[in-house]
């Protein structure tokens, strides 16, 4: 990973070839890294491989990991370092672009299109219980798309007469993503080199329309979501409040009027509990993945 930073590949490589002994055996290749969804599970194998060998994973591993089964990603990541624009810390998305570019071969962009074939690349954190640091749940809402301002009556007129979220131009977006799942720490990441030490927990890949022909009970509350979101657009008396899994919830500056959908916290604990096969651990009043 030279390009990244001052670091020499070799020593990180030789530090996670037990890792490297569980990836596919094959090498990867650029076109399956972009069109094919199973890639993502690989990535998770990684991931868990990582954890369970060294205790974790950090971001500049898993991706040394992948460019070393996939050679032309990484030839593709240094042709390209120069156009791959990160320049602030503090920028939202940044480990967003860094993972899209870095592990799924693709330079990051404006364009409204999916950031992949199979969904958009988001990043998310999880907290660790206090009392049972291998538990953990999500640190915050996972925002989606957009919604815009919900008092103008042509974004209005975009849910008012449907029936279900499927139904609206927004479900698409919402459908399938990519998240990738990091631990949230005490440490201080004020530096862009510093945020590759970040610790991943999991990666997975969702579709809400196989969750909801698999899980009937998810499917019912997104409904009973959706049709109290669309009555309060409907009576302009716009509210997040008793929303489970989704949510519209406020986006952009403070005294913006935009609204965005979102998975709530809960949802997204659900989420990737269900895609990683690890039932919900009950602590209190809140549910926690042990991993």
């Amino acid at each position: 990973m030279k390009f990244l930073f001052n670091i020499r590949l070799d020593v990180l490589l030789q530090e996670m070839s037990q890792i490297i002994e569980f990836m596919i055996e094959a090498e990867l290749t650029l076109t399956q890294i972009r069109e094919d969804k199973s890639y993502v599970g690989n990535l998770n194998s990684i991931i868990i491989q990582g954890i369970k060998i060294q205790g974790s994973i950090s971001l500049l591993s898993l991706i040394s990991v992948v460019h070393d089964k996939c050679p032309e990603l990484k030839q593709y990541c240094e042709e390209n370092k120069d156009k791959f624009k990160v320049t602030s810390v503090k920028d939202k998305g940044l480990i967003g672009k860094i993972i899209e570019f870095y592990l799924f071969g693709n330079l990051p962009n404006s364009s409204s299109c999916s950031d992949m074939p199979y969904g958009d690349i988001k990043a998310t954190h999880f907290k660790p219980n206090k009392s049972n640091t291998k538990a953990f749940n999500a640190k915050e809402r996972l925002t989606l798309t957009n919604f815009g301002d919900p008092s103008k009556e042509q974004n209005i007129a975009l849910i008012s007469d449907k029936n279900s979220l499927q139904e609206t131009k927004f479900y698409e977006k919402i459908r399938s993503g990519i998240i990738l799942v990091l631990q949230h720490d005490n440490a201080v990441y004020d530096t862009i080199e510093s945020v590759y030490n970040k610790k991943i927990i999991a990666i997975v890949h969702y579709d809400l329309n196989e969750i909801f022909e698999q899980h009937a009970d998810v499917k019912n509350v997104f409904k009973e979501d959706f049709d109290k979101i669309k009555k309060c657009i409907v009576e302009k008396k716009v509210t997040q409040s008793g929303q489970k899994y989704l949510h519209i919830h406020k986006h952009g500056c403070k005294d913006s009027a935009t609204r965005a959908f979102g998975f709530t916290n809960r949802f997204l604990t659900k989420l990737v509990s269900i895609k990683i096969n690890v039932p919900l651990t009950s602590i209190g009043r809140s549910e926690y993945i042990e991993f």
